[in-house]
């Protein structure tokens, strides 16, 4: 019985992130319902990992890491200052592909950046720090590229249970990309860039990429 009702939570708990519906108009970024993604009769889920759906990605290097109460499984960049590549497959007839995933810089940031490359060409750099006198200089510079259309969403310091040092919290930027290609496969890259005016010489802060989801659709 118990086993019974576990399964039917599970589902419900499914049905709840993933919807698919009939074919309509939708935006660049996919149909949302009650701000939950719903999937159209064109489009296909082809990756969905948060709180560890997929064991192991295939991110270039960094290592998986579940110890982090507030976060769930989330794949941590190791070392700090090493990019990270991931070639994603695409189903035949793909027009559009559409790229969520988060981005957390963790404890010590003092402006340095993450830039985002699609099929290897930029198309974001983001400069973080929950310090209260570094806050306001974060800058998200989105950088123009035929057939990409990208939307950020930078959340506010706050403590996700990483203990590297006393009282620091994590900075989280949400990113939804809309990439128009019939490529074979999407090639995603992440690389660690120092301040854009260094103050001092320090260690690479921390950082992971959490709730990677990438759908495609044939129109």
């Amino acid at each position: 019985m118990l086993v019974t009702v576990g399964l039917m939570a599970l589902a419900l708990l499914a049905a709840s992130l993933i919807r698919t519906v009939p074919s309509y108009a939708v935006a660049e970024f996919g149909t949302k319902i009650g701000g939950l993604r719903a999937l159209t009769e064109t489009e296909r889920l082809i990756m969905f990992e948060d709180l560890g759906t997929s064991p192991e990605p295939d991110w270039s290097s960094g290592q998986r890491d579940d110890t982090q109460v507030g976060l769930g499984a989330i794949w941590l960049a190791a070392p700090a200052d090493a990019p990270m590549t991931r070639r994603i497959a695409l189903p035949a007839q793909t027009q559009r592909s559409i790229v969520t995933m988060d981005l957390i810089a963790i404890d010590a940031w003092t402006l340095e950046r993450l830039e985002l490359s699609v099929d290897g060409t930029p198309v974001l750099r983001q400069s973080f720090s929950a310090q209260p006198d570094l806050i306001a200089a974060q800058r998200t510079e989105v950088l123009s590229r035929d057939g990409i259309v990208l939307q950020t969403r930078l959340d506010g310091p706050q403590e996700l249970g990483f203990e590297t040092g006393p009282g620091l919290e994590e900075t989280r930027l949400s990113v939804e990309l809309a990439v128009t290609t019939a490529a074979s496969e999407l090639r995603l890259s992440i690389v660690p860039l120092p301040a854009a005016d260094p103050a001092t010489e320090a260690q690479p802060p921390m950082w992971a990429i959490d709730n990677l989801m990438v759908i495609a659709a044939d129109r």
